[in-house]
């Protein structure tokens, strides 16, 4: 296990070199971490750390584990753009923007940072002028719970899918953005069942566990959950015996997930048109009235290229459904930068979902949508008839839906609006044929 491990570090320390990544000259700083428990700080800390230096810290823990990340102590030249000096932490290795998780400066102390899988990256780096005395911080391995700030990730058990431990207890706090609320959905659940008096999980509206809430256990899993706020604590309690292969979830935040129930809109990935970050799983709820349907116009594209070996989008990608979840029809899948044509839905609802995998970020989508009304007209060689649904339109009165005046109002027939008119009237000019 040791021999594997210690490959497996080597092998993504070379992934991890990027160009302009290192230490200054005769300053001894970053490397490679992989014990369960370390401690990192800028160099020379608490003294004044050297002018134009950068070092890079890969943490490493056993797959299946989290890295989460203490600061102690936090002092840098500050900028509001954090220009100058810097601490970045990357959740996977630092070679790609769209994996940061923060980049911090000045003299408040940043969060308690947890990465969504076993590698973490720190860098620091100091400009020539103006120094101070650096930062200290601590890691640790963690099997399950932690902060999460991401703007979406996955949650499981320890030792999923295999069965969890006994006696364990998690905390997961999903911290989001201000004025962001967190969507929370289980995909598979399974613990054991009785009365949720030994093992279950806790879904709290908040940071805190003062609230009650109801217990899930068993194996039907516990409803979707969108919080009230910008946080929401997430526990799993285990007993001495009996035990279970435990649970899968979802979580989405801010940017990454909206529901948008007006008639026309737009959308965007997550900071577009800045890279978006690695590693997330977004989803966009198009809403609308009973009657509507959505037609999509992509205006711009840029994804990861798709896989050359299976010529399919195995990385980033875009997909659209034809409904409110992803067992409704796949309408289309889409990475790289071809535009795709605009597409129409059967119903009143479009679930947009965009993936990407732990490197490779690029500028992400934006697409617009409108509702469309279906409306059935028929012609013949003197007049034609038009066909409204009324859900439809059910803000609106008869009298409101006309053809060219209001005396060429709507008439009401079982659930439709129909409007009868001749080519010479309602507003209209006569058709003149010359011979």
């Amino acid at each position: 296990m040791q021999h594997f491990l210690c490959k497996f570090i080597f092998m993504i320390s070379m992934l991890w070199e990027a160009p302009g990544v290192h230490a200054r000259k005769g300053v001894k700083c970053g490397g490679v971490l992989s014990a369960d428990v370390g401690h990192l700080s800028s160099p020379n800390f608490p003294r004044v750390y050297p002018p134009y230096t950068e070092c890079s810290w890969l943490i490493v823990v056993l797959e299946g584990s989290t890295v989460q990340l203490t600061f102690q102590e936090f002092n840098l030249e500050y900028h509001d753009t954090c220009e100058y000096d810097y601490v970045k932490v990357y959740n996977g290795a630092s070679r790609d923007e769209g994996n940061l998780l923060g980049t911090f400066c000045g003299s408040k102390l940043p969060p308690n940072l947890t990465s969504s899988w076993h590698v973490l990256s720190v860098i620091f780096h100091s400009d020539k002028h103006v120094g101070s005395s650096g930062f200290s911080a601590t890691y640790r391995k963690h099997i399950c719970g932690g902060v999460l700030t991401s703007l979406s990730g996955m949650i499981t058990s320890p030792d999923y899918p295999d069965n969890y431990p006994n006696n364990a207890e998690c905390h997961w706090l999903i911290s989001a953005a201000p004025h962001s609320k967190i969507h929370l959905v289980f995909t598979d659940f399974q613990l054991e069942s009785q009365e949720c008096n030994f093992d279950y999980v806790a879904v709290f509206n908040g940071s805190s566990q003062e609230e009650q809430v109801t217990h899930y256990c068993g194996i039907t899993k516990p409803p979707d959950t969108t919080s009230s706020s910008n946080e929401l604590l997430v526990v799993f309690k285990s007993d001495f015996n009996i035990g279970g292969r435990g649970f899968k979830a979802y979580f989405s935040s801010g940017e990454c997930q909206d529901v948008f129930t007006v008639v026309k809109g737009n959308i965007t990935s997550p900071r577009y048109p800045e890279m978006y970050p690695n590693n997330i799983i977004c989803q966009w709820n198009i809403q609308l009235p009973q009657g509507f349907r959505i037609k999509l116009f992509f205006r711009d594209l840029e994804l990861e290229e798709m896989n050359s070996l299976t010529e399919a989008c195995d990385y980033d990608y875009l997909a659209v459904y034809d409904g409110q979840s992803p067992s409704d029809k796949l309408l289309g899948k889409w990475c790289g930068t071809k535009l795709p044509a605009p597409l129409i839905s059967n119903k009143n609802n479009l679930l947009l979902v965009l993936v990407t995998d732990r490197d490779t970020a690029n500028k992400g989508f934006s697409v617009s949508y409108i509702g469309m009304v279906p409306i059935n007209v028929s012609c013949t060689r003197t007049d034609f008839h038009i066909q409204v649904p009324i859900q439809s339109v059910p803000q609106l009165e008869r009298s409101h839906i006309y053809l060219g005046t209001p005396a060429c109002a709507a008439q009401l027939s079982g659930s439709n609006y129909k409007i009868y008119a001749r080519f010479d009237t309602c507003g209209t000019e006569p058709q003149v044929t010359e011979k």
